[in-house]
């Protein structure tokens, strides 16, 4: 490998990290944008004026439709005009537009009951539920190693939502959130080299604009020029975090940039210590730190098994 193209790949991956741990960041704002406009039961916002208390499904349906325009924009870079969205997978689309839908309902109504840091705690285990429903659902061999790790994951989840404590409706809806997020992505691969990315993103989003239409209308309160600001802001989020994850993804391999994720625990902390005086307890650490090590491993674990199914013949098994 000659100097010139070490020196390349390098750049490519440092561009990678950054415009990972860009959208990881614009991911974060929007989780706290959405958590101040949906307001909490008998908990004060310190810096922004008001308790919004907005709807799910009208907050759902405002702040879909940045995502929505930068489907379309991302459509017309692909092929010449923003409506050129035709596809052979209905099927599929309208499950993964479901299971979107799922995954955003319930995290935006889980947001209103728990602490922001719980919330992304819990929400980081979706890459153990893929790793555990991908052996059922896709028929992919999962060995003891991963399922030794799945394991520990749960673990973690178990300690971070304290069940000597009475689970909530919050803690059981981010486990819900979780779930769906797994099973979108488990749908994901099915279409992954046969559908386009701009269409894939367009279908999962307007998905959801237009099943929250009428709950949202239904729903609908007043709303403050704060919250509009704060909508904004998150709508803006959205696109860009959406944009720059599509960078970072085209630079750089998945499970290298997997722990990036994690980072996202950090601005969450954060905020929640800036904007609801909340920070994570001893138990929710500890569980971040299980499952944050079992999702490290899985992403390790798979990249390997990656590198050995290309270095030998497609029909020779590979041992977990």
């Amino acid at each position: 490998m000659t100097t010139v193209t070490q020196a390349a790949r390098s750049g490519a991956t440092l561009r990678a990290f950054i415009y990972y741990f860009a959208g990881v960041f614009s991911f974060s704002v929007v989780d706290a944008a959405t958590k101040l406009l949906r307001g909490e039961p008998d908990t004060v916002t310190r810096w922004i004026p008001g308790n919004f208390d907005l709807g799910t499904w009208q907050v759902i349906l405002l702040t879909r439709i940045p995502p929505l325009c930068v489907a379309l924009m991302l459509t017309a870079q692909a092929t010449g005009s923003p409506f050129r969205l035709k596809t052979r997978f209905w099927k599929m689309h309208l499950l993964r537009g479901f299971l979107v839908l799922a995954t955003t309902f319930t995290f935006y109504a889980g947001l209103r009951y728990l602490p922001l840091a719980d919330c992304i705690v819990i929400a980081f285990a979706a890459p153990i539920f893929v790793t555990a429903l991908s052996g059922p659902l896709l028929g992919e061999k999962v060995g003891w190693r991963r399922w030794s790790t799945v394991g520990v994951g749960f673990v973690g989840v178990i300690v971070a939502v304290r069940p000597d404590s009475s689970i909530g409706v919050g803690t059981l809806l981010i486990l819900a959130s979780a779930v769906a997020y797994a099973l979108t992505l488990i749908t994901a691969r099915p279409l992954s080299g046969k559908e386009s990315s701009h269409n894939i993103v367009f279908y999962s989003t307007v998905f959801g604009v237009v099943v929250a239409i009428v709950p949202g209308i239904l729903e609908w309160k007043p709303i403050s020029m704060t919250a509009w600001i704060l909508i904004v802001v998150q709508g803006l989020a959205s696109a860009s975090g959406q944009i720059t994850m599509i960078k970072a993804f085209r630079l750089g391999e998945a499970s290298m940039l997997a722990p990036l994720e994690f980072t996202a625990l950090i601005w969450a902390a954060g905020c929640g210590l800036a904007f609801w005086n909340e920070f994570p307890t001893v138990e929710v650490l500890a569980g971040a730190a299980l499952i944050i090590g079992a999702n490290i491993y899985i992403a390790h674990r798979e990249a390997r098994l990656a590198q050995r199914k290309h270095a030998v013949p497609e029909h020779v098994s590979v041992p977990e």
